[in-house]
């Protein structure tokens, strides 16, 4: 377990600091959303390049159509429920069942907010949602035979995602049957799963204490509370942290359940790529990963040969459709540059509001901390010890995640739900922070309260699926 230094001073954000933070970022969104405007409509000539609310793509304005029956009483409910889990962590108790429990039922309450029917039923009724074209399916292995052929007359988030995604739904309707019961499936699927991982991955490194408050905010997260419920990048985003975890642990059978969390991640999402480069960070810092991570790359390989010639379906192929299907003109950079520099700050803006700038900032303290313990060492890249994996693991997610947008990636409104990669990994510098302040049980819950207020206003202003 890394030690780090204990400062035992200051504070996380103090009530004032909250409050600037929280008005700093509004204004700052509002000055940006007019600016980027006015650039783009009347210098660049494009009147259609810029969200209506950005930095936010996708999203639907329905303050002013919330059902009051339903909304007054969940949010009670759900603020209600926070203040429970506070009182009830208020000691020194490091269990994780009561941070699980109280994230599902505030992800249950926040998603009512706006009633039963458009919380559970119509995140999956998009005509062009993976779920409509699930339920037609009969004979998944001829679905796949058959997918390059047919892949871009399916719809449109079918057509930019391997055949694995819409199998995930088609399983989950031969099991549930419903949509609001399929929904709920991936919320307590994902959810407990997630934050069982997210507890070991911080303890792996920092005291149990340390790894539940930050378990706390990860569920309170405004991109876990709305995307955690009914997204398949839930369940990706589940399967790619499970990767990382088996693959810091000991035994060469975590190995092999790595490759196996890989594959079914590989199967939904063609960027599962983005955790490849955590892996290496891992080995490349612990020699006796080397070779795993070899076996894992063969493994990887060995399943597309197995799937091409047995199956009849070309990943590459299908990813080379894909990426035509979703840059018609060519890499944005060339094709449209204006749009490519506008769309790569939006994205960047997006990731940080859903994961809030409170902890943003914090996330960034953080890192200048493990930073600094380990640069007095001096040749540290060459020491191969546990100590500097939380800022390996960080770093190395934030520099895949930054590749992804340089090459193109989240151009439509996709960043707030394909963040969710990146935030267990975040959580690790956020953990190191914590770990270095030691704050008093009302830091933590000030935090924790901003981190869930601003939760709560994202969902109470709107919809954000699509």
């Amino acid at each position: 377990m890394t030690g780090g230094h204990h400062t035992g001073e200051g504070a996380l954000f103090s009530a004032r600091q909250l409050a600037v933070i929280a008005w700093v970022t509004a204004t700052s969104v509002v000055f940006f959303n007019i600016f980027i405007k006015f650039v783009n409509r009347q210098l660049l000539g494009n009147p259609y390049g810029t969200p209506v609310y950005w930095p936010v793509s996708i999203f639907v304005f329905r303050l002013g159509r919330l059902r009051l029956d339903w909304a007054i009483p969940m949010l009670v409910a759900a603020v209600g429920v926070f203040a429970v889990t506070a009182w009830y962590l208020r000691e020194e108790r490091t269990r994780l069942a009561p941070v699980v429990v109280a994230g599902f039922v505030l992800l249950v309450c926040s998603n009512l907010l706006h009633g039963f029917t458009h919380g559970f039923v119509v995140p999956l009724s998009t005509r062009e949602g993976y779920y409509q074209l699930a339920a037609t399916i009969v004979d998944p292995l001829a679905f796949v035979r058959t997918y390059e052929a047919n892949q871009l007359s399916y719809v449109v988030h079918a057509r930019t995602h391997p055949p694995g995604t819409v199998l995930t739904f088609t399983l989950l309707d031969w099991v549930f049957g419903s949509r609001p019961l399929v929904t709920t499936a991936i919320a307590a699927l994902s959810l407990p799963t997630s934050a069982v991982l997210v507890y070991r991955l911080v303890g792996s490194y920092y005291e149990r204490s340390v790894a539940q408050y930050t378990t706390l905010l990860f569920v309170l997260l405004p991109s876990v509370q709305i995307f955690y419920l009914a997204t398949i990048d839930a369940i990706i985003a589940t399967l790619l942290l499970a990767a990382v975890y088996f693959f810091t642990r000991e035994s060469r059978w975590w190995s092999l359940a790595t490759l196996a969390c890989l594959l079914v991640a590989a199967s939904q999402l063609f960027l599962f790529v983005f955790v490849l480069p955590i892996l290496a960070g891992i080995a490349v810092f612990r020699r006796e990963k080397l070779l795993p991570l070899v076996g894992i790359g063969v493994g990887l390989v060995a399943c597309y040969l197995v799937v091409k010639f047995g199956l009849g379906y070309d990943y590459l192929h299908s990813l080379s459709i894909a990426s035509d299907q979703q840059n018609p003109n060519g890499f944005m950079l060339l094709a449209d540059p204006s749009d490519y520099v506008f769309s790569r700050f939006e994205d960047i803006v997006e990731l940080g509001l859903f994961f809030t700038p409170f902890l943003c900032l914090l996330a960034a303290r953080g890192l200048r901390d493990l930073w600094g313990d380990l640069r007095p060492e001096g040749r540290w890249w060459l020491a191969a010890t546990r100590e500097r994996e939380p800022f390996v693991i960080a770093a190395a997610a934030v520099v895949g995640f930054c590749a992804m947008l340089v090459a193109g990636v989240y151009h439509t409104g996709e960043t707030a739900r394909g963040a969710l990669y990146i935030y267990p990994y975040l959580c690790l510098p956020v953990a190191a922070a914590v770990h270095r302040v030691r704050p008093n049980f009302r830091d933590r819950w000030l935090l924790a309260g901003a981190v869930f207020g601003q939760t709560l206003l994202l969902q109470l202003l709107g919809s954000y699926l699509w």
